[in-house]
């Protein structure tokens, strides 16, 4: 455990505060919503979607933050700006305090999401995911003229995975397409509440620099930081291959094995192969909120349970350990409190 020599920066989101040395608040949660097929979504152009489904999903959410101090976004994903409006609309029906993330693969749809929160009085909760060395001049200027001054900074250098390479794209320029950094682009945007995305890559493909990032960003910035870890598991072909096939064929045969395995896992071999699933998808946000991450996006919303309790876990031992550094939780909700 550590205490960062630079001082860190604290963003608050209406009460949520992000940031600060590890120890001091709690990681944040990002939790998706809306996704590529996702069971709650209808009409995925026009935004249509089952409200019942994604309000008991985001209130369980809002359920674990009280009762374990670990605070959550709703990460809002769309690939149409209509469908953007119908979203923030709803949510904001349903909860007119927390912040959302806009998040989408199409520029277009970003640059009306930017426009649409600044006309409706909701871009002060509004985070843009993000800023990348793939951002097109329109979403600059889209930013720029919005109310919006929250964004995620990504760290990602197509060219270079180790740490001086995401470092180089994040606060030097001339990588990734663009002249400027991206830190220089944020500021130009008008952004005053960064955080900084170490932008997760694959295993065997510069994995072990996402996590390093976490460390320079925050020495070197002493800005609120995390990530997606997440899709280091969503993309590690090699697990995704033993999960479906691979793990049911070593099973096969052995009667007595799974008998007593399947006392240790609820659900039977599912929950054997489930298990085999989860402990590196949720294994990973652990190892980031280890380093310093501030934000841990998750993934599907659905993974609220793991990924609370893991966090908590992570929470309360960074707490204790701060204290050897002097340093105390800055709020009564920290997990440390409320849980111990």
């Amino acid at each position: 455990m550590f205490k960062f020599e630079k001082e860190q920066a604290v963003h608050d989101f209406n009460g949520t505060k992000i940031g600060g040395q590890p120890g001091e608040y709690p990681r944040v949660l990002g939790a998706s919503i809306f996704y590529n097929k996702h069971e709650t979504v209808i009409d995925d152009e026009k935004g249509i979607i089952d409200k019942d489904r994604a309000e008991a999903l985001w209130n369980r959410c809002l359920e674990l933050s009280d009762q374990t101090g670990i605070k959550h976004f709703i990460q809002i994903i769309s690939e149409s700006g209509e469908a953007f409006e119908s979203y923030f609309s709803w949510f904001d029906s349903i909860d007119n305090k927390n912040a959302f993330l806009m998040d989408s693969s199409m520029p277009g749809a970003l640059a009306h999401a930017c426009e649409y929160v600044t006309e409706v009085g909701l871009a002060d909760r509004a985070i843009y995911n993000s800023i990348n060395g793939s951002i097109l001049p329109e979403n600059i200027e889209a930013l720029k003229n919005s109310d919006v001054n929250a964004a995620i900074v990504l760290a990602f250098n197509p060219g270079d995975a180790s740490v001086i390479g995401r470092e180089k794209v994040l606060a030097e320029g001339g990588v990734a397409g663009q002249a400027k950094s991206m830190l220089a682009i944020a500021e130009e945007c008008g952004i005053t509440r960064p955080i900084l995305d170490t932008a997760a890559t694959p295993l065997g493909l510069g994995s072990g620099g996402s996590f390093r990032e976490i460390l320079a960003c925050k020495a070197i910035h002493g800005l609120p930081t995390g990530g997606a870890y997440h899709n280091m598991t969503v993309s590690w072909t090699w697990l995704k291959r033993w999960r479906k096939n691979v793990l049911a064929q070593q099973y096969e045969g052995k009667d007595i094995l799974l008998e007593q395995m399947a006392h240790h896992h609820f659900g039977g071999f599912e929950g054997i192969r489930q298990a085999a699933w989860s402990a590196p998808d949720i294994g990973c946000n652990i190892m980031a909120a280890t380093l310093g991450a501030d934000l841990i996006m998750y993934g599907p919303i659905e993974n609220c349970e793991a990924a609370t309790t893991a966090i908590a876990f992570s929470d309360i031992v960074l707490a204790e350990a701060a204290r050897e550094f002097g340093l105390q939780p800055q709020t009564e909700e920290h997990p440390l409190f409320k849980l111990c």
